[in-house]
């Protein structure tokens, strides 16, 4: 029997050929996920290889975002960039061993970096008959957001949005399209043809207001129908209520349209607006109101949820068909209102010289000494005359001086033009605006000449001020009517 050796058995893990043990494979790399966050909207993030020195890869910062997410192979060394608005933060070298998340803030919310930042995002809204106000970016660099009563144009393409308004980096705007209007909630949402530049900052709606919030507003405050410089005042939210709340300061008319946001946040919480209180009580009524910025941002995302660019432009003509359909009744309104207001800031002015005056006749009456009475009535004569000549425009000037940043209508008699030219407004609603537009040239009058001639004499002080409580009461019946009459259906 011839002998034979059997062949080693079979071992997976040894080469047949060479007799040596297999290699494993290798497992493949695996892939972690950077989650990188930061807190400036619009910002741009890159992750780079350490050692390479190429960007691994980079996303910019869209709508309410404030992080992103990578992949990024095991063991690769990373740095982290952010960018935007002119500066540049980035961490050291790290090592990619597991998920991981990295903070990464421009510091930006504070100070004058926050004023400067909140500037560059908003905007001087300037109306074709010369009235103003504000907007602000919002979502992104070619949508504005502003006060509906703001948007006061037959033809909304008419409208001029200017960045940085008279400086060296002056930037203007037009040819907006509007997205959304509500006059009733007092909120405009426009498209810009074209983007703004990459160094100007847009705000998004991510928070709510709060009782006694600290907040910073931006916007253009003016008088006697110029504006100001772009300005931010600081203050606090006083009283919120659905979808609006009031700050604990004044705020001027031409701030209309500006945003409010939370302080340390780039949080739009509200957009300035106009309230007519009615009362009767001239010194009750109140300009410190916001609107949600819910409002916007709803309307902002319902257009953007839009599944097609026909779709979107199919809305705009729509909103834009209705608006200018409305336009009239929409400019009333407006008008009106700035009657109402501008009547009892006139009312304010007399009735603060009439008290001024009442003191002056006191004091002077204290300091005489024993009189006849035809002694005493000829010094008092006398007196009146001096105030009238003398020192009743001195305080009349002071106190314009106060107040005329609080009047709307610096514009209100091309307002008035367009509105009684205009076939889609009714008689009603006209002869009411006319009786109201008396009244307030009136107030007006009383308020710049002091004390108004009645056949040849001065009135009484008691006289003036029954004068004017009377015009008062004629011009907010009057304007009510219009108001009522052309509120949003």
């Amino acid at each position: 029997m011839e002998n034979t050796v059997s062949p080693p058995a079979y071992n997976p893990y040894i080469d047949p050929q060479t007799g040596l043990p297999i290699q494993a494979p290798k497992p493949p790399a695996k892939d972690y996920e950077l989650t990188v966050t930061t807190d400036i909207y619009g910002t741009t993030i890159r992750v780079k290889d350490a050692v390479k020195e190429e960007v691994i890869d980079s996303k910019e910062l869209t709508r309410g975002d404030l992080e992103a997410k990578f992949t990024i192979p095991t063991n690769t060394d990373y740095i982290v960039e952010v960018e935007g608005y002119g500066n540049l933060q980035q961490i050291d070298s790290q090592k990619m061993e597991d998920d991981q998340t990295v903070e990464l803030k421009l510091d930006l919310l504070f100070g004058s970096d926050f004023r400067e930042l909140l500037k560059s995002a908003t905007c001087l809204v300037q109306m074709p008959d010369g009235g103003f106000g504000s907007g602000f970016l919002y979502g992104d660099r070619q949508t504005i957001v502003t006060a509906a009563h703001c948007v006061a144009a037959k033809n909304v393409g008419d409208l001029t949005y200017t960045f940085f308004p008279d400086e060296d980096r002056e930037v203007t705007f037009k040819d907006a399209r509007l997205m959304f209007y509500d006059q009733k909630q007092d909120v405009a949402v426009l498209r810009l043809p074209e983007p703004v530049p990459a160094d100007h900052y847009w705000l998004w709606s991510a928070g709510t207001a709060t009782n006694g919030a600290d907040v910073m507003v931006m916007g253009n405050p003016g008088r006697n129908g110029e504006y100001d410089p772009m300005y931010a005042r600081t203050c606090k939210v006083a009283d919120v209520r659905p979808d609006e709340f009031r700050l604990d300061v004044e705020i001027y008319p031409g701030y209309s349209g500006g945003p409010v946001v939370l302080e340390g946040t780039s949080e739009v919480i509200g957009i300035v607006s106009y309230k007519i209180i009615r009362s009767t009580d001239y010194q009750q009524l109140g300009y410190s109101f916001a609107r949600s910025g819910d409002i916007a941002a709803d309307a902002y995302e319902q257009w953007n949820s839009l599944a097609t660019s026909d779709l979107q432009e199919r809305s705009i003509e729509r909103v834009e068909e209705r608006y200018s359909r409305e336009f009239g009744r929409h400019l009333a309104n407006s008008t009106a209102a700035a009657y109402y207001g501008d009547s009892a800031v006139y009312t304010l002015i007399c009735m603060s010289l009439t008290n001024d005056y009442r003191m002056y006749m006191i004091k002077k009456i204290a300091s005489l000494p024993p009189l006849t009475l035809s002694q005493r009535n000829l010094v008092m004569r006398n007196a009146h005359k001096e105030y009238i000549k003398d020192v009743a425009p001195e305080i009349a000037e002071k106190v314009r001086e106060r107040v005329s940043p609080k009047l709307r209508g610096t514009n209100v008699d091309k307002d008035h033009e367009l509105v009684m030219a205009d076939e889609s407004v009714n008689e009603v609603v006209k002869k009411s605006l006319v009786k109201a537009r008396e009244g307030y040239l009136e107030l007006k009058e009383a308020a710049e000449t002091i004390v108004k001639q009645d056949g040849g004499k001065d009135r009484s002080a008691d006289e003036f001020e029954k004068y004017v409580v009377d015009l008062w009461s004629d011009v907010r019946f009057h304007s009510e009517e219009v108001l009522d009459s052309t509120a949003s259906r």
